[in-house]
């Protein structure tokens, strides 16, 4: 949809205001446990002493969170700025790319906390200011300038709170879209420690006579903690009709300009524009291509691994020295690769299922389908071995008891 010059700062300005879309609708995101429903995350609070008010989160965990067949793992979290509009968006992304879903793991399974507002004016702008990008009078601004407060709220008591709830892995992704990509920036900015990758949709780099935008070449051209991503989306704004200067678009293409000349430290910058959306379908487009642009190199090709399964350690070894913690392939994904190597070569199976076994010490599962497989190879003392270490972690499970029974004598 294009639209003209008033009808952009109009729109724009009804955005900032009302948080994007419609408030967080209650009966959609609480989720119910009746019967057949089908349950996408929860929703919980966090009083704030900063704020000195309590605030809303919502929480997804990726399918294997409580998963009873696989070993629990720790996982990345993605924070997420008017998270009542983009939960399930973002969710969606994740479920489709990083959970297996047609043998898909171009991502890892990753926590979303999504941050809905309470005063969006006020959170999401950095200074105080009543204007809009032409520099005029601004309805509904009264309370702005926020931002410092809300960033420390997230970094001093949400981020810690989150960490100390859940199995949460070293890495974190900050998104935010319009005034929240101008939160992504301020807080790549003010606390670069923070977040590991920082994604900015279409930002509203005009607030205040650009006043972040200003602090741009000083901030590309000092140091910076390594191995940091920023991703900036810009949208389609633009009217051939417009008989003003676009200043939010051209505040999103003069940073982008910046950080092109000026950016020679460690931070792994990308940037596209989106010609074939606007201000408001943008995001879920952008979402995706900044996840697989962060996560760029997780991938790994499936024929390469049953070809050559040390191909699995080396490529997570680079995985991990990028991502800069420990990532391991998933038990999920190495379940899958055992599995189709059982069928093809049973040698290059057993590799893999020990390479399982390595990873998870503690899976029943993963001990025994070792012990199936090496007992398919007429290894029947490894295949005993591997079934004890099974029933030592998972002595509930009757199957695998049985089996050992039998193959021990009745012992």
């Amino acid at each position: 949809m294009r639209v003209d010059r008033r009808n952009l700062i109009a729109l724009s300005m009804r955005a900032l205001v009302c948080g994007s879309i419609a408030p967080m609708n209650p009966a959609l995101l609480a989720a119910q446990a009746a019967p057949g429903a089908i349950t996408i995350g929860r929703t919980d609070t966090l009083w704030s002493a900063t704020l000195k008010e309590q605030r809303p989160y919502l929480i997804y965990t990726p399918p294997s969170y409580r998963d009873t067949i696989y070993t629990p793992s720790e996982y990345p979290v993605l924070y997420l700025l008017d998270g009542d509009a983009h939960f399930h968006s973002v969710t969606g992304l994740l479920q489709i790319l990083g959970t297996g879903v047609n043998g898909t793991y171009v991502i890892p399974e990753m926590i979303v906390v999504a941050i809905p507002n309470t005063n969006r004016m006020r959170d999401l702008s950095p200074t105080r200011s009543q204007s809009d990008p032409d520099g005029k009078p601004m309805p509904g601004t009264a309370m702005t300038g926020g931002m410092p407060a809300f960033l420390r709220f997230i970094q001093t008591e949400l981020i810690p709170h989150i960490d100390s709830t859940y199995r949460t892995a070293p890495y974190r992704v900050f998104v935010g879209h319009s005034l929240g990509g101008i939160t992504t920036i301020d807080a790549l900015y003010t606390m670069p420690s923070a977040f590991n990758a920082y994604v900015a949709i279409d930002p509203s780099l005009w607030w205040d006579k650009r006043v972040l935008l200003n602090k741009a070449k000083d901030f590309f051209t000092s140091p910076k903690p390594p191995d940091r991503t920023l991703y900036v989306a810009l949208a389609n704004t633009l009217n051939a009709d417009d008989s003003l200067p676009n200043t939010h678009f051209n505040s999103i293409m003069q940073f982008n300009r910046i950080a092109e000349e000026y950016n020679r430290g460690s931070l792994r910058y990308g940037f596209h524009y989106y010609a074939n959306d606007d201000h408001g379908s943008v995001p879920m487009i952008a979402e995706y291509d900044a996840l697989r642009f962060i996560f760029d190199g997780y991938w790994m090709p499936i024929q390469k691994a049953l070809a050559r399964p040390a191909f699995v350690t080396e490529h997570f070894e680079g995985v991990s020295a990028k991502f800069g913690y420990r990532v391991l392939p998933s038990e999920s994904m190495l379940d899958l690769l055992g599995t189709v190597a059982t069928g093809r070569d049973t040698t290059k199976a057993l590799e893999l299922r020990r390479m399982t076994t390595d990873a998870y010490p503690a899976s029943g599962r993963a001990w025994a389908s070792l012990g199936t497989l090496l007992l398919a190879r007429r290894d029947t003392s490894g295949a005993v071995a591997a079934f004890e270490k099974s029933i030592a972690v998972r002595p509930a499970h009757t199957a695998t008891r049985e089996t050992l029974r039998k193959l021990t004598g009745g012992k």
